[in-house]
């Protein structure tokens, strides 16, 4: 061990606290002395002084000193042009009045000499003699460097102290009022109620402060009461803007008056690099949705419906178009997860699905990332978990921020820029004036059209050249690969993140959950009634039902088509198909489900309404029909006994039987006659002309022939029955 020019030495005491900073400046030839200075504070410099060189050693290698780096003051040791060139003609100045003097060593470190060559440099160049002593401190604390003798403005005053001021700092003003704690009170208060809550600005925000805090009292006018301001006794407005300046940055200050989220946007540092995370291919996937800028119509072309919603699916590293979904409906959670399957699935099944065959090799990619970006609204906590089934974790972007995925958000600036300039009926975005031609005349494109024209385009933009902003690795380089997303794609598959799961599997995890019940009549869900084979043959559906002992089980579904549910059974996923009973809702919407359980139930909740109406009038019909009844009934029976009446039941049923049959039957011309015609028929017309008279009197004495007949045999049957 042993020491140089400009060793740093820290001496320690018994504790192992650093009790004093030394900087060796000279050691003589035999190693006898060493010349060290203080270095604790810069600002109470002092003279060197003479240690002896073995006495250090010892200490160090004992451990009651020790050899330090101690970092050098840069900004003054070395400074930048600027600085150099304005001060260095003073700090020439002064290396002239010491450069004679401080090469004279040891001397200049032995007091009694040092004080003769400080004398004759005051001498020869008439400078005092406490300025030469005090050029040499500062030469010697910053280790014998020249520019140690730079004026040092860079430390000026005490950052850790506030200094108690007894009168208003800075230049001679007609101000004199001095800032004080309880002002600064004020200045918090006022800015929080003023500039924060009611949006004003730095000015007004003083105005009101003054009005609040520094008033005198009131006067009346205009019917209210008006502070007195004194202007004298109140901080003025450059002191309270220098105040508010200082002890805020300007992230704080651009929050205050445009809230957080501009500020977030606008004004925070951008430290960081969007696709950092994204090292490789599959590492990161981003999600999103907007509105897509053109107008499409129904299938039938006579209704116009509006923008669609698109997801993209993009990869980080390639900015290869992973995946897509265009919809009718509103942005949702299982909008998002049909993207993700798009994502993760072959894209030359679902491209055959529209009438448009490609390769495997023109658009690659079928499996799932590590990482997915998207929003809060879509991907929420409660939905992350399925995720991590599938080896995805889910990083959630904050609200309105955008520029977390800016891929994405790139990627449908350039897709509605391409669909304006190359669909009829696209429009942008922005309020119409009055005037302007209206796009929706032009619309033309159904969803199925709309979502060829996405696949060939997102086909086109994956061969396309990537941005100016994309930095290729060092090993794209060696490997001269293409840059276009899918050539990127394709070199970086087989090394990276990506992994693949079935589409089974994908389809559990991301489908929306329900629950369902174990009928004997099939699964029951939202009032249909499903069942498949395995079960049938396990014996789901008999008695009560049940599955592996339990009644209710959950269920994964499918909202736009209710033909059938997926259910978790063992190692697989079973798909559940309607039963007999629920085949007539095959291949609806389950929002047509929904609709239609909702208007039966409202209409049997208004039949039972009107039944109740009904009822009243069987009820009352019922009652006038037993009242008549038992009255003629009484008035026939009233000399009969009980027992009288069950005689001859068999031969009367039979007699009424007959007669009953003659009246309704089908060549009876009065059964094929309404009752009111009917009723008519039995009417005996009034006789208009003898003839008819004659035959009227005929008629009438058969009838009453008949009837005595009739009397006859009543009476014959009587006596025979007694």
């Amino acid at each position: 061990m042993h020491l140089v020019i400009n060793s740093i030495i820290e001496r320690l005491n018994v504790n192992l606290e650093t009790e004093v900073l030394l900087r060796v400046l000279w050691i003589s030839d035999d190693k006898k002395n060493v010349v060290v200075v203080n270095i604790n504070d810069h600002r109470k410099m002092t003279l060197p002084f003479f240690l002896d060189y073995e006495d250090m050693i010892e200490e160090l290698e004992a451990g009651m000193s020790r050899i330090i780096e101690l970092e050098v003051d840069m900004q003054l040791l070395s400074p930048d042009d600027d600085y150099l060139d304005k001060y260095k003609a003073n700090r020439n100045r002064r290396w002239e009045l010491i450069k004679d003097i401080v090469k004279k060593e040891p001397e200049i470190y032995l007091p009694e000499k040092r004080g003769k060559l400080i004398t004759e440099a005051h001498l020869t160049s008439n400078k005092p003699k406490k300025v030469i002593r005090n050029y040499l401190k500062k030469y010697w604390y910053y280790g014998k460097t020249i520019n140690g003798l730079l004026d040092n403005y860079f430390d000026c005053g005490v950052s850790s102290k506030r200094r108690n001021y007894r009168r208003k700092p800075g230049r001679v003003s007609d101000n004199r009022y001095l800032v004080t704690e309880s002002d600064k009170i004020n200045f918090i208060s006022a800015i929080k109620l003023f500039h924060k809550r009611q949006g004003m600005n730095i000015k007004t925000t003083h105005e009101r402060m003054c009005e609040t805090y520094y008033k005198r009292g009131f006067y009346r006018k205009y019917g209210v009461r008006v502070p007195i301001v004194n202007p004298d006794q109140a901080p003025t407005l450059r002191q309270f803007r220098y105040w508010y300046t200082q002890n805020s940055t300007l992230f704080s200050r651009y929050s205050n008056r445009h809230g957080k989220r501009r500020a977030s946007i606008d004004v925070r540092p951008m430290q960081g690099n969007s696709s950092e995370r994204a090292s490789c291919v599959g590492a990161v996937f981003e999600i999103d949705a907007t509105r897509s800028d053109v107008l499409l119509v129904s299938f039938d072309r006579k209704t116009i419906l509006g923008k669609p919603t698109l997801y993209i699916v993009i990869d980080v590293f390639s900015r290869l178009v992973v995946g897509y979904h265009v919809s009718l409906a509103s942005e949702s959670w299982l909008e998002a997860m049909i993207a993700m399957e798009h994502a993760a699935t072959s894209k030359v099944e679902n491209c055959k699905k529209f009438g448009i065959d490609i390769t495997e090799e023109e658009w690659p990619c079928h499996a799932l990332p590590k990482y997915l970006v998207g929003d809060r609204g879509e991907l929420k906590a409660q939905y992350t978990e399925r995720f991590v089934n599938l080896e995805v974790d889910v990083l959630n972007a904050p609200s309105y921020r955008g520029d977390l995925k800016p891929f994405v958000e790139s990627r449908f600036h350039i897709t509605n820029e391409t669909i304006r300039q190359l669909l009829p009926g696209s429009t942008e975005a922005q309020p119409k004036v009055r005037g302007d031609h209206d796009p929706a005349r032009d619309a033309v494109l159904t969803i199925e059209e709309f979502n060829r024209f996405l696949i060939v385009f997102f086909m086109t933009y994956n061969k396309s050249a990537v941005s100016e902003e994309f930095k290729p690795t060092k090993e794209m380089f060696v490997e001269k690969v293409e840059l276009t997303p899918l050539k990127i794609w394709s070199w970086g598959k087989g090394k990276r993140l990506l992994h693949e799961k079935t589409r089974s599997e994908i389809r559990y995890n991301l489908l929306p959950r329900a629950q369902g019940k174990v009928t004997r009549f099939g699964i029951e869900f939202k009032d249909l009634y499903y069942t498949c084979d395995i079960g049938l043959k396990e014996g789901w559906f008999e008695g009560e039902g049940r599955i592996n002992g339990q009644k209710y089980i959950e269920i994964s579904y499918d909202p736009r088509n209710c033909s059938s549910i997926f259910l978790k059974h063992k190692k697989g996923l079973i798909q559940c198909s309607l039963t007999g009973q629920s085949k007539e809702y095959e291949g609806l919407h389950f929002e047509e489900i929904a609709k239609i359980t909702e208007y039966k139930n409202e209409e049997i909740k208004q039949q039972e309404k009107n039944e109740k109406q009904h009822k009243a009038e069987l009820h009352a019909y019922t009652q006038q029909l037993n009242k008549t009844a038992i009255k003629e009934t009484k008035e026939v029976i009233n000399d009969k006994s009980f027992y009288s009446r069950q005689q001859n039941k068999r031969q009367r049923r039979h007699e009424d039987s007959r007669t009953w049959g003659a009246q309704n039957a089908w060549s009876n011309p009065e059964a094929n006659l309404s009752p009111v015609e009917a009723e008519k028929s039995r009417i005996i017309p009034f006789p208009n002309d003898e003839a008819e008279e004659t035959s009227l009197i005929d008629m009438h004495s058969k009838d009453v022939q008949a009837l005595f007949s009739a009397k006859n045999r009543d009476r014959r049957r009587k006596h025979n029955d007694e």
